[in-house]
């Protein structure tokens, strides 16, 4: 024979607690009668209820909050008000980083282009694809122990590969005229010895596998192809997609950010040699991306045409040179000053490298420079191309005068033909 159950338990109901709890108060004659019908026992105490849990209620009813769920129950839910929880500390709220993410991200959606979510898996033959060679680091993937298909068996190093399957997705229903563009995490495998993380302490490999954390970082990439806008009556043949349509784009980002822009010549083996370049930020010129047409090979594997161009940025370190808190001044005031100069370069010196040397060179008044018009003849000679070269200078107090800028204008011209041997044309 089994000894006496436990005592039934006696619970103190506060009336003050039932009202904190509900946001709204209930009679204690009307609690005592819910908790009555439910067969327990109320009581009257000094501050409220003193309730007996009934033995078949033991299991669920053990605190003061299972007693105010029973009697807000049956008083019925739907009379209860609704309340918005109390502030306890600052609102959530998005960090400097990802507002400048954004910004960047909405530069490329506010021109047009459509947004892709791709996946951070891969198949390990998007390398060959990409014609990357064995010793390139997007060639060297961490490999999925578990992954879902072949087609997902390794971590993306690159946006590319993305991109280009969504192109050929929309070639292949008839849609050959894309603005694309995607921002997400890629991967990179850490080189061996590496001081990497390792996940959960592991060792750095276990049964063939690299246990090592990846090297991380979001990018964001875009690509055009086909035509840029569709035809009309006024443009029946629009400008198609190419290297400077793409630089528009990285422009509109960079300008977005405030963050300033260079590239200098570079190659990948993705990309159309001599309609490629490498992407770079900041007074230290820091290496963030490329940017350049596809290879012809890259782009009939995918079913592009010829013309098709893309760009790649690594975006956190691109959000470090940002300007976070933009400054003004006065622009309008007083009118700019024009002056015109018709420079002769080598061949191989890039427009940016002129323009770079003027910046320099130009003084607090130089408010902008530009490259309007290339000559190449024999009126320059072989291996010699003229740049036409529109400066302005403007004056935050005056209008200035050509007396003015003629020192700038004898700097500039000096500065070009010491760094880059420019000459200056008539």
């Amino acid at each position: 024979m089994g000894g006496p159950g436990p005592a039934p338990k006696t619970i103190r109901l506060r009336t003050q607690k039932v009202a904190d709890l509900l946001g709204m108060p209930i009679a204690r004659e009307r609690q005592a009668d819910i908790l009555t019908a439910l067969e327990f026992e109320a009581r009257p105490a000094p501050d409220g209820l003193d309730v007996t849990v009934p033995h078949f209620r033991r299991n669920d009813v053990y605190r003061e909050a299972d007693l105010v769920e029973e009697v807000a129950r049956i008083d019925g839910l739907e009379k209860l008000p609704a309340t918005l929880p109390k502030r306890r500390g600052a609102a959530g709220r998005l960090t400097t980083e990802q507002r400048l993410r954004r910004r960047a991200i909405d530069a490329l959606a506010g021109r047009g282009l459509h947004e892709i979510v791709g996946w951070s898996f891969t198949d390990p033959g998007v390398a060959q694809r990409l014609r990357l060679d064995a010793g390139d680091p997007r060639a060297r993937f961490v490999a999925l122990e578990n992954p879902m298909s072949e087609q997902q068996a390794v971590m993306r190093t690159t946006l590319l590969g993305s991109l280009l399957d969504a192109a050929r997705l929309n070639a292949a229903h008839g849609q050959a005229d894309l603005q694309l563009f995607e921002q997400g995490a890629v991967y990179r495998r850490r080189d061996e010895g590496s001081d990497g993380a390792r996940t959960n302490g592991a060792s750095p490999r276990r049964g063939g596998m690299d246990h090592r954390l990846p090297e991380e970082h979001r990018s964001l990439g875009a690509l055009v192809a086909g035509r840029l806008h569709p035809p009309s009556w006024g443009t029946p043949d629009p400008p198609r997609a190419g290297y400077f349509a793409a630089k528009g784009l990285l422009e509109a980002v960079f300008e977005a950010l405030r963050a300033p822009l260079a590239v200098e010549p570079a190659t990948e083996p993705f990309l159309h040699p001599g309609r490629s370049a490498r992407v770079l930020a900041g007074d230290d010129q820091e290496p963030l991306g490329w940017i350049g047409e596809l290879h012809p090979l890259v782009a009939r594997e995918h079913d592009l045409d010829d013309g098709a161009a893309a760009f790649e940025l690594d975006l956190d370190r691109l959000v470090r040179h940002a300007v976070a808190v933009p400054t003004y001044r006065d622009l309008t005031s007083f009118p700019a000053l024009r002056q015109d100069l018709a420079v002769a370069v080598g061949d191989d010196v890039p427009a940016q490298a002129v323009l770079d040397v003027i910046r320099r060179h130009g003084g607090e008044l130089l408010a902008g420079a530009r490259v309007f018009d290339v000559y190449t003849g024999e009126q320059v000679g072989p291996g010699r191309k003229s740049l036409a070269l529109a400066l302005q200078f403007r004056a935050p107090d005056r209008t200035l005068a050509d007396d003015d800028v003629a020192p700038l204008r004898e700097r500039i011209v000096a500065a070009l033909h010491d760094d880059l041997g420019g000459e200056l044309r008539a």
